[in-house]
């Protein structure tokens, strides 16, 4: 799930897959068709400039799923996508994420670069030994130029997930890049929704392109019927499934982990332990 991943080469603007195929080959995505459809919108026809999209909610709602889709189809009609999906026990590890996102690239990207860039990247991604520190401003411009090669190459999306847990270092050198962007680079985010948490230094670096936020909200009892029958080939009564959506709040995630607990006799009468 990081790295580049390259797709069919485009002809005369982006490929068209069929929709229903690319999301049958992430799984079954059940009560998310508005957000899928935007998604499909903000990835098709050709990139002119750099545009984003953020997908937002709680824990456990659904972006990952919502952003793998998105990969998945950007895979099939782009030629190349880089991508990173941080976790939270990496914050501490410096250009991690900017790892993820170019390794796979760096034979494109390196000889492209001017000395002083080729080496802040090369010495962020440990492919030369340091003498001093990485100077931020020389890796910053080798980020957006290295974007700015691979769009010129190839129709480009950056994909980033959870970017609540991308390790500062990546996150100020991406957003250098970001703030300076003008090629037709698409950038996809994923974070999660904290009360009272502020944007994330990427979302704010974003502002001068176009950006579409999807809040990814709870599924409705319809919906949270049809993932419980998927995914654990069982049925409730109404009675229970209503606490169940009542008591999960509509996340699909605490949804599941609430049906798996219940047993085979669960007494629709009673409410849930």
């Amino acid at each position: 799930g990081r790295g580049s991943h390259r797709g069919p080469s485009p002809s005369g603007g982006l490929p068209q897959p069929a929709f229903a195929a690319i999301v049958a080959c992430v799984g079954t995505i059940v009560g998310r068709d508005d957000e899928l459809e935007l998604i499909h919108a903000f990835l098709g026809g050709p990139a002119r400039e750099p545009r984003a999209l953020v997908l937002e909610g709680e824990a456990g709602i659904g972006k990952s799923t919502l952003w793998h889709a998105a990969v998945s189809e950007a895979s099939a009609r782009v030629v190349r996508v880089l991508t990173a999906r941080p976790a939270e026990a990496e914050r501490r590890l410096a250009f991690a994420g900017l790892g993820d996102l170019f390794d796979a690239v760096l034979d494109d990207v390196l000889p492209a670069l001017t000395p002083p860039r080729r080496h802040a990247l090369a010495v962020a991604l440990l492919v030369e030994e340091a003498s001093a520190g990485v100077d931020p401003r020389a890796l910053g411009v080798a980020v957006r130029n290295g974007l700015e090669v691979l769009a010129a190459e190839q129709a480009l999306v950056v994909a980033v997930d959870d970017v609540q847990w991308l390790d500062p270092p990546s996150a100020a050198a991406l957003a250098f890049a970001f703030r300076r962007l003008r090629a037709p680079v698409r950038v996809l985010l994923a974070r999660r929704l904290v009360e009272g948490a502020e944007a994330s230094e990427l979302e704010r670096s974003l502002a001068h392109i176009p950006l579409e936020r999807i809040g990814v909200g709870p599924l409705t009892v319809g919906a949270i019927q049809r993932l419980l029958r998927d995914r654990l080939g069982r049925t409730f009564s109404r009675p229970t499934l209503v606490r169940i959506h009542e008591t999960s709040g509509g996340n699909p995630f605490y949804a599941l982990e609430l049906a798996r607990a219940l047993g085979r006799d669960v007494d629709p009468t009673r409410p849930l332990r």
